[in-house]
């Protein structure tokens, strides 16, 4: 009600420096709204006490107490009206722009490039130098990949899904082993983190996707199979795939190293407290993926698309990182990576639990995901392990390119 306002869910806070001025940047992380909003820190902090629980009056004496000054009914009217504007409160207007927005996504044979003159080039040619680049030893990357050289069996991958301008190499060290390979995968399976909570943990698109090096086309009997024989409904959240990043970013690499492979668009997104509660059922979905990856005699490869620790005042640590931190991270990293080079997601999970996932390792699921389906089957190679500083206080997110060869050979 508009005497209680509500924000809504998915929205994200982050201050910024705006004209000399510390002010806080408002944005949608799901995607309904058109734009961001710049606002005051003492806005922003009224903004939070809007959960449906405090009528105006009650953020008219919140204002109060902190300013001294009084917060007219016209001022916080008009505040609200730029709210609604954005669709940035939980109303009626909110949930018809959100159920129209859905239809349209579901109705789409084809999942649209979200992010092409963004965190990577809209020009198919100025795409194509850009990727090439990434190879480049002087930038960090692998060298020049002996294409179709490798005669192992190359089942996995892992890759960043960091922005492509920060993880550019580390994600050129993974497709490099899939360049190299002689017979690779031609369905890729792409486990991606999902950002969000998803309904039933596990969220597949049966869409193609689109990038500007053309289509890369999803493996419908194998999204159809998956879909029928999963324990829950994992098209409940399908709509999460409509602005996540982690799938659409492979998709770039596999259309630029792999145009004629096929994928699988499966999102991820579970939790520690997740895991406690309903491993019988994640497990048996890894099962599932397994069992139909085997049944196609190595036609199926899976990729992990994922990002390490995320530290500092970004992601809510109170203090800044420095050399130490960096140092102390990329070690405990390297902890894990030896789990997924082992495919050992038991071990993975309880380094996990016993750190509480303090470090955040958003890409918890599609790794033990990952790993659970190549246990006894492969063996994992740690090709890159690199970082990037996100903004001004130092905060990081770590990230590693990996590769996994069957072990049968």
């Amino acid at each position: 009600m508009r005497d209680y306002p509500k924000l809504r869910y998915g929205l994200e806070a982050f201050p910024v420096e705006h004209e000399g001025q510390k002010m806080v940047l408002l944005r949608d992380r799901i995607g309904f709204s058109p734009a961001p909003l710049l606002v005051s820190p003492i806005l922003a902090e009224l903004l939070l006490r809007m959960d449906g629980n405090n009528s105006l009056r009650d953020l008219q004496t919140h204002y109060m107490r902190r300013t001294g000054e009084l917060l007219f009914s016209e001022k916080i009217e008009a505040v609200l009206d730029m709210l609604d504007k954005h669709f940035f409160l939980e109303n009626e207007r909110f949930l018809q722009r959100a159920g129209e927005e859905v239809g349209r996504y579901l109705q789409d044979p084809v999942r649209r490039m979200q992010y092409a003159g963004k965190s990577y080039p809209a020009d198919a040619h100025e795409l194509m130098q850009q990727l090439q680049g990434f190879f480049s030893c002087a930038c960090g990357g692998p060298g020049t990949p002996a294409v179709g050289t490798d005669e192992r069996s190359l089942v996995g991958l892992v890759a960043p899904h960091i922005d492509l301008q920060a993880g550019g190499p580390c994600f050129a060290h993974a497709y490099k082993a899939l360049l190299e390979a002689k017979t690779p995968p031609t369905t890729w399976v792409i486990l991606g983190t999902g950002h969000e909570p998803i309904e039933n943990f596990f969220a597949v698109t049966p869409k193609d996707f689109e990038t500007p090096l053309g289509m890369v086309k999803h493996d419908a009997d194998f999204c159809a199979a998956l879909t029928r024989l999963a324990p829950c409904d994992l098209r409940a959240g399908e709509y999460s795939h409509h602005r996540e990043h982690a799938i659409e970013f492979q998709a770039v690499f596999l259309a630029f190293s792999q145009p004629g492979a096929s994928i699988v668009p499966l999102l991820c997104s579970f939790s520690l407290e997740d895991w406690d509660s309903r491993q019988e059922y994640i497990d048996s979905t890894a099962n599932l993926l397994k069992e139909l990856a085997v049944a196609r005699a190595g036609r199926v490869g899976f990729i992990a698309s994922v990002d390490l620790a995320h530290i500092g005042p970004r992601y809510g640590d109170r203090f800044r990182p420095h050399e130490g931190t960096l140092a102390q991270h990329l070690r405990a990293d390297l902890e894990l990576l030896k789990c997924l080079e082992a495919c050992d997601a038991r071990q993975f999970i309880q380094i996990l639990r016993r750190e509480r996932n303090q470090r955040r390792i958003c890409g918890l699921a599609p790794l033990y995901v990952l790993a659970r389906i190549l246990a006894g089957r492969a063996m994992g190679k740690l090709l890159d392990h690199s970082h990037v500083t996100v903004d001004q206080d130092n905060s990081l997110v770590t990230f590693a390119g990996m590769a996994f060869y069957a072990t049968e050979a």
